[in-house]
């Protein structure tokens, strides 16, 4: 059991190794959203059905695409596409306009085209940092005080560890799968940082039961 768990902790040394060098060489992949792209606010007169709106930004502008509400009236449409041409924009102001009926949207007072800059890893993470660090403190220093008789290597050292282990293969596989990191990244991130906590308290529960 013991050679098992040493080669599996050589084996995550060695993915999180692998994947800060591949942050370092090629950077993440980064999803829509976070990356260098383009937003085509449209002012829609009439009710219009954000469905309606999806479909035409996908045949016009294919699958990679993102359409959202841009106001909490439903009056404005956002579209979020790589790159939205003159062209493409055109193309989707005519077919607005022909599924509801409408006489004109006008370039210049209904629509607002802006380029969005590729957003860092640092600034998708920077607002959890200061939280996460104040939870992990509280956390270790009640596995510490509960769990004193286990010594500070089971109770301290050995979560503290095991955290930074999970929370480093985490990013590394992103960055190694080239998995799109999206809004989604920072929920599974903490999600996966829970657990660990929590598996920490139970073995060391298990611990002090034997």
């Amino acid at each position: 059991m013991k050679i098992a768990k040493r080669v599996l902790l050589v084996l995550s040394i060695i993915v999180i190794i692998a994947g800060m060098v591949m942050i370092k060489v090629n950077g993440f992949n980064y999803g829509l959203l976070y990356s260098k792209n383009q937003k085509m606010n449209i002012y829609i007169e009439k009710e219009f059905e954000i469905s309606d709106i999806k479909e035409i930004a996908k045949e016009v502008l294919g699958n990679n695409v993102e359409v959202q509400y841009a106001t909490y009236f439903n009056k404005v449409v956002s579209i979020t596409a790589n790159e939205i041409t003159e062209e493409k924009q055109d193309e989707i102001i005519n077919k607005i306009q022909e599924k509801y009926e409408i006489e004109e949207i006008s370039k210049d007072d209904d629509i607002v085209i802006m380029d969005i800059p590729q957003i860092s890893f640092f600034d998708i993470i920077e607002n959890y940092i200061l939280p996460i660090i104040i939870i992990t403190a509280i956390s270790l220093l009640y596995l510490m005080i509960r769990f004193r008789k286990q010594g500070i290597l089971q109770s301290l050292v050995i979560p503290l560890i095991s955290i930074l282990i999970v929370c480093g293969l985490y990013i590394s596989i992103f960055a190694l799968a080239r998995i799109p990191v999206n809004d989604l990244f920072v929920v599974f991130a903490i999600l996966a940082y829970l657990l660990t906590l929590i598996a920490n308290t139970i073995r060391l529960n298990k611990m002090e039961e034997k």
